[in-house]
């Protein structure tokens, strides 16, 4: 699940989204306090023009990726030309609104393909909006193979992760419920006529057009 991450001091904000958040399960919110963070690629910031370093965090935030953020500020600072490339909400800001552009930028789409993941609905979607739905273990599997794409997953690792299972546990389970949840999802892929699928080698499992 994608981490949404709030920069301001304005909690309004923050306190709004949260209880939504919460009920609908699509992703994860947290504030945010430091800009020395080592991975932008995956997270999503909501920067509010609250926060103590508002033009230096957009300038750090849009060099590594702009379509990842959004701002929340007073009309007084739209004028303010770093803010022209990005998505703003101006003050008093609706909620759900928010919530809703915050909800699109979190679907994963890998950046040579056309096919996303919505958590809301456990679905893989491609641009002609043919989509495949999933069981919620299925999409947590593909889910990991998004993130890691085209990247060899080791088996021990998708246990961990997909079964939630301790690292000295993972040999309790047998591996073969793996082979099964992959064998439904390449099934799936394939009614639907996809161009994705799943590779396994040496070093584990990836995702691949």
């Amino acid at each position: 699940m994608r981490f949404v991450y709030y920069f301001g001091s304005d909690y309004s904000i923050y306190n709004s989204l949260l209880p939504i958040v919460k009920m609908k399960k699509n992703f994860q919110i947290a504030k945010g306090n430091s800009l020395k963070k080592n991975n932008f690629k995956n997270d999503i910031f909501i920067l509010d023009d609250s926060f103590k370093n508002f033009l230096t965090a957009i300038k750090s935030f849009s060099k590594h990726n702009k379509d990842n953020v959004i701002v929340t500020t007073k009309k007084e600072n739209i004028s303010i030309e770093a803010l022209q490339s990005l998505k703003v909400f101006v003050k008093p800001i609706k909620v759900l609104d928010l919530y809703e552009e915050v909800s699109k930028k979190t679907k994963i789409k890998h950046n040579n393909s056309n096919i996303s993941l919505d958590k809301s609905s456990l679905s893989i979607i491609n641009s002609k909006g043919v989509f495949i739905k999933l069981t919620e273990k299925e999409f947590k599997l593909i889910e990991l193979f998004f993130y890691n794409y085209g990247k060899p997953i080791k088996k021990s690792f998708i246990l961990q992760e997909v079964w939630s299972l301790e690292t000295d546990k993972v040999d309790t389970l047998d591996t073969r419920v793996l082979e099964t949840l992959i064998s439904k999802i390449r099934r799936k892929i394939r009614a639907k006529n996809l161009s994705l699928t799943i590779v396994k080698s040496e070093k584990g499992y990836s995702l691949r057009s």
